[in-house]
């Protein structure tokens, strides 16, 4: 019990947390992280190399009565023949009319394929969530990610002030972090616990979905919106974050190796397990690995694309189990404590400059 007891105080926080790392497909790095502190929360972070061979992206395309088809996000992953699939835009009407009519209008800038097809909006609806204009996140045809935001000379709205041209567009209701800083909002809208989901940009030419369950007491209860920025700056070291649809909304789908949903979103009724038809989903195709590997983490080593994966298996002493050890073996542990406790230190260190 000392020994077990001097862990949790040199690690505090840390010794709660646990998370799998996968690399499903080339270039794609998977994490599935829990977390008991401050409240259970079950994550996933999709960490994708823009850089690596057979990666490329696709927006739900413009179609139907409204700007879109709505689809759960299962089902668009399917009909793309994706590898990963992730709800993006805020889409109205919102609740949707009985009978549902299956279409829907975006809020904010959207392109599929180079077809922008819905604009920036300055007045959007339920700004008590949504910033008027809010920005985008672009993936142009070369794997080129930006934050785009509105050219605001250009009264149709479907203008950007930076030198790109749109491709792949997502927009959500805020950026939550810009060069490297937080700059989520304060409201209460933002401060309820509440499934996130969020599309960030890391250093090396890195892209980062983001999902995290909420609505399940017990066993996932949600974030605020300030929580998540600073745990995607702290953790994964992104520079760039935009708050995507929420809710009963957040969903992220992987093809390893058929498609199936790894969160557990609320989308109907705050159900626990079910799905939601949303306005526009982003499709990730890449390409299968030869062998996939995996490997149980404790939460120390955040940043996948700072790293090289480990086929090295890791071991785990239950704190029974060291009690009965010897002082000489007690010893041991405490010195590999204080040796992982300095390397957590200086891995937040080599965050903070680079």
């Amino acid at each position: 019990m000392p020994v077990l007891g001097l862990l949790l105080a040199i690690l505090p926080g840390w010794a709660r947390a646990s998370e799998t790392v996968t690399h499903p497909f080339v270039g794609v790095t998977h994490i599935a992280r829990s977390e008991t502190s401050p409240r259970p929360l079950k994550m996933h972070i999709v960490d994708i190399d823009l850089a690596a061979p057979g990666i490329a992206f696709k927006v739900t395309p413009h179609g139907g009565a409204r700007a879109t088809i709505k689809e759960t996000t299962l089902q668009f992953l399917a009909e793309q023949q994706a590898q990963i699939a992730i709800n993006a835009h805020f889409f109205e009407p919102w609740p949707p009319p009985d009978p549902d009519p299956g279409a829907a209008d975006l809020v904010g800038i959207a392109a599929s394929d180079g077809d922008v097809y819905s604009p920036f909006d300055g007045h959007p609806p339920k700004q008590y969530a949504i910033r008027p204009n809010a920005p985008g996140l672009n993936l142009d045809r070369n794997n080129h990610a930006s934050i785009v935001h509105r050219n605001m000379s250009d009264p149709t709205g479907h203008a950007v002030a930076e030198p790109v041209a749109l491709y792949n567009t997502v927009a959500g209701n805020e950026q939550i972090v810009s060069n490297g800083a937080v700059t989520a909002a304060e409201g209460d809208w933002n401060n309820q616990l509440n499934p996130r989901t969020a599309i960030a940009l890391a250093p090396n030419n890195h892209l980062i979905l983001f999902t995290v369950d909420g609505r399940q007491p017990g066993a996932s209860e949600g974030m605020k919106v300030g929580e998540m920025a600073n745990l995607l700056l702290r953790d994964y070291g992104v520079t760039e974050a935009i708050a995507l649809d929420g809710g009963g909304s957040t969903t992220l789908v992987v093809a390893d190796p058929t498609p199936h949903v790894v969160n557990v979103p609320v989308g109907v009724n705050d159900v626990p397990g079910t799905l939601r038809a949303v306005g526009s989903n982003l499709a990730v195709f890449a390409q299968a690995p030869d062998t996939a590997t995996t490997a149980h983490h404790p939460s120390s080593a955040r940043h996948p694309s700072s790293r090289a994966p480990s086929s090295s298996p890791t071991h785990t002493a239950s704190p029974g189990a060291a009690s009965n050890q010897s002082g000489s073996q007690a010893a041991w542990v405490v010195a590999g404590a204080l040796a992982f406790a300095a390397a957590v230190v200086a891995v937040r260190v080599w965050r903070r400059r680079h």
